[in-house]
């Protein structure tokens, strides 16, 4: 056993052992194979939780189901999905910016991976519509776009302790989210502003309004000293954020993301109050997105149908991306990366729900695609599980 490598927080096997530091990682973390993979769809922990049980969970009791979601019930949660999904991007812009000696490569390897994907997505997808549509109107277009931002993440919750060790694929998995919150909120600001350029404009507009209330946040953290004023104080500024972005029909998570990451450097004390907040609420909300977003699923022949390709293209584009990830990575890289990118996560759905909320009407059938398409991959991850997980 040699010593750990500098920067290393624990120690790991020696590599003459013949094994990838990341699937010596992973074999240590899960022993048991069958109960790993029975965990992943039905267990909850502080990165994961059932998002297949949970989305057919919403369809159960939705409209459309046993009502128990009714429409009046999911008119008065309208309000409050903003505020979850910016959550949601606030746990992504808080974990943003922890250095390692190989970052750039990581990030690189995590955006090229998120663009297949997009890029494999949105083309099959658009051929796809084109057959089957007589005609193609301008709101296909972002719908194809939406679902290639949809397919293209793998994660349910980042890490909540940064100076926790992370194999490389749940680095590239956490940094990956970046490239399709970006992409979703130009591509939702480009409905309003109608052009590229006013899109850039607008999300730069939305950002500079997301700092302000982030830096009032922050500055009013730092005049308080009971943690019950920090709890009001951090909720508050986590509603102002979802809300001001509901209210410009802007990206909820890319308003929590801007947040997120101003708070990440911010001061020490009132970013530390705003982690532990968001972090004491993250599975409450993550739990209201998903069963959300399944009642308020119309599936329909249509909508099965595009959520298979959305399905297939979806494990097409993740295996693509994967491996283009690997090559990027080199001999680092794990050999079940591929495979460890397969799980759908929560953020695709949670952007699918965004754009509804948008969008209108017109995004349903995208919803309802991205929802049947990630209860398949979920079980097609967990057929295909990573080797780390299976031995």
């Amino acid at each position: 056993m040699t010593a750990p490598p500098a920067g290393d927080p624990c120690g790991l096997p020696d590599p003459s052992l013949g094994l990838p530091i990341d699937d010596a990682l992973g074999q240590a973390q899960e022993p048991d194979g069958r109960r790993s993979r029975r965990w992943r769809v039905l267990g909850w922990s502080a990165t994961s939780a059932p998002v297949a049980l949970l989305l057919v969970g919403g369809l159960v009791f939705g409209p459309r189901g046993l009502s128990l979601l009714s429409p009046a019930m999911l008119s008065l949660l309208n309000p409050v999905v903003p505020v979850a999904l910016a959550a949601l991007g606030v746990l992504v812009g808080l974990g943003v910016g922890d250095r390692r000696p190989d970052d750039r490569r990581v990030f690189a390897a995590a955006g090229l991976d998120a663009a297949v994907t997009m890029l494999v997505v949105s083309a099959g997808i658009g051929v796809i519509g084109f057959a089957a549509m007589s005609s193609i109107v301008r709101p296909f277009w972002t719908l194809v776009l939406a679902s290639g931002i949809c397919a293209a993440t793998s994660l349910t919750l980042p890490t909540d302790n940064p100076l926790e060790p992370r194999t490389t694929a749940v680095r590239i998995i956490e940094l990956g989210v970046l490239l399709p919150i970006v992409a979703g909120a130009l591509l939702l600001a480009s409905l309003r502003a109608g052009s590229s350029v006013g899109a850039v404009a607008l999300v730069a507009q939305a950002s500079g309004v997301t700092l302000a209330l982030a830096a009032a946040g922050w500055l009013l953290l730092t005049r308080v000293s009971s943690e019950t004023e920090e709890r009001v104080l951090a909720v508050s500024a986590l509603l102002l954020v979802g809300g001001v972005a509901d209210a410009l029909s802007l990206s909820a998570l890319f308003g929590g993301l801007v947040a997120g990451v101003f708070w990440r450097y911010a001061g020490r004390h009132p970013r530390d109050t705003i982690s532990r907040d968001v972090l004491f609420v993250q599975h409450p909300l993550l739990v209201l997105v998903l069963l959300v977003a399944g009642a308020r699923v119309d599936l329909s022949l249509a909508s099965l149908g595009l959520g298979a390709g959305y399905l297939v293209l979806r494990v097409v584009g993740r295996l693509a991306g994967g491996a283009v990830a690997g090559r990027v990575i080199g001999v680092n890289a794990p050999r079940d990366l591929r495979l460890s990118l397969l799980p759908p996560g929560v953020f695709g759905v949670a952007f699918a729900l965004n754009a509804v909320s948008v969008v209108g009407a017109d995004a349903s059938i995208l919803l309802a695609a991205v929802v049947a398409g990630t209860i398949g991959s979920e079980f097609v991850a967990l057929l295909l599980p990573p080797r780390s997980v299976t031995e």
